[in-house]
């Protein structure tokens, strides 16, 4: 019984010093250094070694609260095995490493008596770059090859060939090419113009070719209806027709002008916008239809013009029928006709009709067969019936007295009261100046008229001249007749 209550008491003084140890390092744990509280919780005992790491532990800690008010930092690498590291639990063992710490200026902590010294705040850890975080992104980038679109043999066979190297889903060529501005043309017709032939979207335009052969509204809707109400057809021709409509958002009246085929290729659209660039290099004149705008829709190309009340051809009520009437139309189109040749540009398609009348004042227009008057442009011959000799027999050295010839075989189309033959013998005496008597008129306008059908060009009069002769100046131009 002694000896059973001595062991008793034994083992209680036992547990007495352990709970003394456990609280004596629990306190040293709890420790107060450089303003810092650092809380350490009791480790458990694992292995044999822990007496002797707690008494070290305690001697380091003694040793820190004697120092001087420098930080220390505790090693326990330096006399501890390596079984002994292992169950040290640092500050990464309960807490997420802090990835968004912000950088601010040091802390001032008080040390001691009244001492500040300046604290520096701790810094994020720098991201790891490890062997195994390379490998999981190369094996992202597999998975996301393996995603792609892979083209059997018989799509091979069908499908156009796309670069795979450079590869771009339709839908983001699409949508590229919605917002894709249409490209620069250079207009001929303009002096100089070489800084306006610029496309810095060249290269993308041709990969949205294949989506959008032509230049087509993005939203797939139409200009024409939305801006415009169709009233009537008033003119058609062997390339374009011709629509007097209503424009909804100003209320008046214009013509616009469609082609009536499909451009599909790039060298008919630039051909069918020869039209709309001349009319725009020239700008306005009175005797000149006016021009407005342009643009493509569904293939086809859209002008939109002055509307006029009509031209003078056969096909339309109003003729011209005194000498002074036909004088004033002669003298307005001489007039237009100088001032395109002043700006380095042939008509090539003078004819009746599309010599048009609006309140009274005569108006040139249709510059389909446009050109330039150096000949550096392709020329494209019009009507033949009111063509000369010369350009019939592709001499273009005198481009400007072409139209000059034009409209004197439109003048006496007129005069004469029927059309002109496209062949014939009478044709021909046309083209080698034997112009018959015209009865009724002056001998002043019927010289005027054979000098401009005269079969030298040198010899007709310039537009310049024939715009400046006294003939057109006479008060009421009354002239005798035989």
């Amino acid at each position: 019984m002694k000896s059973t209550a001595l062991k008793r008491r034994r083992s209680g003084s036992n547990r007495k010093e352990t709970n003394k140890r456990m609280k004596g390092s629990l306190a040293t744990h709890l420790s107060v250094q450089l303003g810092q509280i650092t809380f350490k919780p009791p480790l458990p005992q694992i292995n044999n070694n822990s007496s002797r790491f707690q008494t070290l532990l305690d001697e380091v800690s003694n040793d820190a609260l004697e120092s001087a008010p420098s930080a220390t930092v505790l090693d326990f690498d330096a006399d501890v095995s390596v079984d002994e590291k292992d169950f040290i639990l640092s500050q990464d063992f309960f807490c997420t490493p802090d990835y968004i710490t912000p950088d601010v200026p040091p802390l001032p902590v008080t040390v001691g008596f009244n001492k500040m010294e300046e604290l520096p705040c701790p810094k994020s850890p720098e991201k790891i770059k490890s062997v195994r975080s390379k490998r999981q992104r190369e094996a992202a980038l597999l998975e996301l090859e393996d995603d792609l679109p892979v083209e059997t043999e018989n799509q091979a066979a069908t499908e156009p060939q796309i670069n795979k190297q450079g590869y771009v889903s339709q839908s983001a060529v699409a949508l590229r090419c919605r917002v894709m501005p249409p490209p620069c043309m250079k207009n001929p017709y303009i002096k100089d113009a070489s800084e306006n032939d610029v496309d810095p979207f060249g290269d993308r335009r041709s990969k949205c070719a294949v989506f959008f052969p032509a230049a087509l509204g993005g939203d797939g809707l139409s200009r024409y209806l939305a801006d415009f109400h169709e009233i009537e057809q008033i003119g058609t021709g062997n390339f374009s027709r011709v629509f007097k409509v209503l424009k909804r958002i100003d209320g008046c009246m214009y013509a616009v002008k469609c082609s009536t085929r499909k451009l599909y290729q790039d060298a008919e659209r630039q051909k069918a916008l020869m039209e709309v660039q001349a009319l725009a290099a020239l700008g306005y004149h009175d005797n000149i239809v006016g021009y407005n705008t342009s643009w493509f829709e569904n293939e086809q190309l859209y002008i939109q013009m002055e509307l006029c009340d009509h031209n003078i051809s056969f096909n339309h009520s109003s003729k011209l029928c005194a000498e002074g009437e036909v004088l004033e139309a002669m003298h307005q189109i001489a007039k237009a006709l100088q001032f395109i040749h002043e700006k380095g540009i042939v008509h090539l398609d003078v004819k009746p009709e599309n010599i048009y009348v609006k309140n009274g004042v005569y108006k040139l227009g249709d510059f389909g067969c446009a050109s330039l008057l150096d000949g550096s442009l392709p020329i494209e011959e019009g009507d033949a019936r009111y063509m000369p000799q010369e350009i019939l027999n592709d001499n273009y050295d005198h481009l400007d007295k072409v139209d000059i010839f034009s409209l004197g075989a439109t003048i006496y189309e007129i005069i004469r009261g029927s059309t002109l033959p496209d062949s014939g013998p009478y044709f021909q005496n046309l083209r080698e100046g034997k112009l018959p008597l015209l009865p009724g008129h002056s001998m002043q306008f019927q010289t005027i008229l054979k000098a401009m059908l005269d079969p030298d060009p040198v010899r007709r009069p310039s537009a310049k001249e024939l715009a400046g002769n006294p003939i057109f100046s006479r008060p009421h131009r009354t002239f005798k007749t035989k």
